[in-house]
């Protein structure tokens, strides 16, 4: 009978401790036919278990992107006028250039490169989202010429 007070009492205990919020291990005590095991597992403070989620909703998550590409590279072109421009660099690329051309292709390509920032970060993932830009980029030149 003094077996199963003690064993009562030290479930009873450890119970206690480990419902303080204190400790970060918990014992266990599981009885077997074989004897009594001792068990022990992490506790995860309530503070860890609760995840803080922000919803943003797209337009918002747009705005915030752009607001920072503006304060940090100026104002930004719109799509179709980023398309144009980078397709007339690629295009004059192609052909045989001076050092001197290349030099002052370069330096436009940096400009352009620095007003397109929005357009040049936006990512294309899924095939939709990139069958979708290229059809957006043709319309784009289609209407330049």
């Amino acid at each position: 009978m003094f077996s199963k007070s003690l064993l009562v009492f030290f479930i009873l205990s450890v119970l206690v401790v480990s419902c303080s919020g204190e400790q970060n291990e918990q014992e266990i005590l599981k009885v077997t036919k074989k004897g009594v095991d001792t068990i022990t597992t992490r506790i995860i403070p309530e503070k860890e278990s609760k995840k803080v989620v922000k919803v943003i909703d797209k337009k918002t998550e747009k705005k915030e992107v752009h607001e920072k590409i503006v304060a940090k590279y100026g104002e930004q072109w719109d799509f179709c006028n980023c398309v144009v421009k980078n397709d007339s660099i690629n295009s004059a690329l192609e052909k045989t250039l001076t050092d001197k051309q290349t030099d002052k292709l370069m330096s436009r390509w940096e400009y352009i490169d620095t007003k397109c920032k929005e357009f040049l970060t936006t990512p294309n993932t899924t095939p939709e989202q990139r069958s979708k830009h290229e059809w957006k980029v043709k319309q784009c030149l289609k209407n330049a010429k």
